[in-house]
């Protein structure tokens, strides 16, 4: 009798799948599956059938998880089915998080619109209790703030949530932009002080889990929305799981680190480069200044330039770059030096001020502060959560400025282009702290 492998619905909802021996079967969402299903692909699962040892190698090619024998098939992973084994075509609910939406939204039309992703899930919770672990859930809900949704709304969710893991767990939940929303440790300080009845928590014996993991995109799968939950464990200093690594047992999967990293800031690097940069220079000039908000050009401006009797023409104070150019004039006519202190990323920007100053036929530097554009959205948020009083930047204007940006030539009519490095300088040990965190999602 011919030899035949077949791969057989168990609802019966199609024909019987005829596999040759050693041809590529490629199957998914289709009229020959009846699968109506649109998170598994038309192209979902590969699969090679082998007469000689009567078995199937199934490799995941779609973007969402397939299942064999109840365990996730990873894009890009195969399996080996023997007789009997069972694939989840469809349906092996996978999305890189605990929970999801019923729905399929990204954010749940109401407060039963949840359900838990992996079975394995509440065994291993209660598990993890009675071995002596408290179990909680840190949420960034900003909604609540903005209006989007309402604090008892998403605290019967949370309820709900826990009742059907079955497990005692406790919820901190921010319901703002500022410290306590991950991945700054507001909510963990907050824990540590006041939600803990006064227990030490052990870091050591400490892990945390979450989705936010920085994942990139690998195929049809897309990447994690942000790093948060990963940049949390970090500023914390305890390990970090993603939930297919700590529930299902998958190997370490790969990630992205954000470009700029602000443990590594250096403030023993020189302030200017070249290093032997006079201020000032000339017996009377003008300096322009060009970088992203937040880069300290301000600050800059009003100790180490003010200090050497540099008036400062910035537009936030006297309210427009021709205003700027009126100080400027002003002042050299009095024979003091002047920093213009605005962001000027473009040639026509700068040229106004060297037009202007060489007019009175005096000189004109350029500053470049180099402080990349992640860096400076750092420094926004460190100012934010440590109290200083200044105006919050939109991520608009710094792309605007980025879109923009010109890198300055000599050729603009400059008798010098001098670059400024970031040097920090904090108050307190703590402030340092702060700073040395990761305070963006991504």
């Amino acid at each position: 009798m011919a030899q035949r492998c077949i791969l057989k619905c168990l609802k019966d909802l199609h024909a019987p799948i005829v596999l040759s021996n050693g041809r590529n079967c490629i199957i998914g969402r289709s009229r020959e599956t009846k699968i109506k299903d649109k998170r598994c692909s038309k192209s979902q699962v590969e699969l090679l059938a082998d007469y000689s040892t009567y078995t199937v190698t199934v490799r995941q090619i779609g973007a969402n998880t397939s299942g064999v024998n109840g365990k996730p098939l990873h894009f890009g992973n195969t399996s080996v089915l023997k007789h009997r084994d069972i694939l989840e075509v469809a349906g092996y609910d996978m999305d890189g998080t605990l929970i999801t939406t019923k729905s399929g939204r990204v954010f749940a039309v109401s407060t039963d619109d949840w359900k838990i992703i992996f079975p394995e899930v509440p065994g291993k919770l209660k598990q993890l209790h009675k071995e002596g672990y408290k179990l909680i859930i840190f949420t960034n809900q900003a909604g609540i703030a903005s209006g989007k949704s309402t604090a008892s709304d998403i605290q019967k969710k949370i309820s709900n949530i826990i009742s059907a893991l079955g497990v005692p767990m406790q919820a901190l939940v921010s319901t703002g932009k500022g410290p306590y929303r991950k991945p700054a440790t507001g909510m963990w300080e907050f824990l540590k002080k006041e939600a803990n009845g006064g227990i030490e928590i052990d870091l050591q014996s400490s892990m945390y889990v979450g989705d936010a993991a920085g994942r990139p995109a690998e195929g049809k799968k897309k990447k994690d929305f942000s790093s948060g939950d990963r940049l949390f464990a970090m500023n914390i200093g305890i390990p970090f799981f993603t939930p297919e690594e700590h529930f299902l047992g998958v190997k370490t999967q790969k990630f992205n680190m954000p470009e700029f990293d602000p443990r590594t800031v250096n403030d023993s690097v020189s302030l200017f480069d070249p290093p032997s940069t006079k201020v000032p220079k000339h017996e009377l000039e003008v300096i322009v200044f060009v970088g992203y908000p937040g880069s300290g050009k301000s600050f800059l401006a009003s100790t180490h330039f003010a200090a050497a009797g540099y008036v400062q023409a910035n537009r936030d104070t006297v309210g427009s770059w021709q205003k700027c150019i009126s100080v400027m004039e002003k002042s050299l006519q009095e024979g003091k030096n002047v920093v213009i202190d605005n962001t000027n990323p473009d040639v026509e920007s700068r040229q106004r001020y060297i037009v202007a100053a060489k007019k009175l036929k005096v000189p004109v530097r350029c500053f470049v502060f180099s402080v990349s554009k992640d860096h400076c959205r750092h420094n926004n948020k460190y100012r934010t959560f440590s109290g200083a009083n200044h105006e919050n930047i939109s991520d608009m204007v710094y792309n605007m400025y980025k879109s923009k940006y010109v890198e300055p030539t000599l050729k603009e009519g400059f008798d010098d282009i001098v670059k400024v490095n970031f040097v920090p300088s904090f108050r307190t040990a703590k402030d340092e702290k702060m700073y040395k965190m990761f305070l963006l999602e991504k």
